[in-house]
């Protein structure tokens, strides 16, 4: 075997003579039977993993789809989320509103019973 740095063109380096004879041309014909070969056989490779490539290409395509789906859908749930959250951030807040009116009643309520009872208020 040669030190070939083209493997798949197996046969070239035979065909190239500087002086042509009757064995030569024999040789160079037989070399360039191998020559073709050895390109026929690269073509079906080259085929082979072209289709190979074509049905990666179309499984990252299926999945970038599938992906591109799921984001979608990933911020429609954020959008769902984001108003979950304004009406339970606006619930907590009324809440908290009522909660301090009763409180401040409560407060307001102990502190009449308070000067009632100590006949602070009404200034009779």
């Amino acid at each position: 075997m040669t030190n070939n740095i083209f493997p798949e063109l197996d046969g070239w380096n035979e065909i190239i003579h500087t002086h042509l004879t009757d064995k030569n041309a024999v040789s160079s014909i037989k070399a360039t039977q191998k020559l073709v070969l050895s390109l026929t056989n690269l073509r079906s490779a080259i085929s082979s993993q072209v289709g190979y490539l074509q049905n990666k290409v179309g499984d990252l395509q299926k999945s970038v789809n599938h992906l591109g789906q799921a984001f979608e859908q990933l911020n429609k749930n954020i959008e769902n989320a984001d108003k979950s959250s304004t009406d339970l951030s606006s619930a907590l807040n009324k809440l908290t509103l009522y909660g301090v009116i009763v409180a401040g009643t409560g407060i307001f309520l102990a502190l009449l019973q308070f000067l009632f009872e100590n006949k602070i208020w009404p200034f009779i």
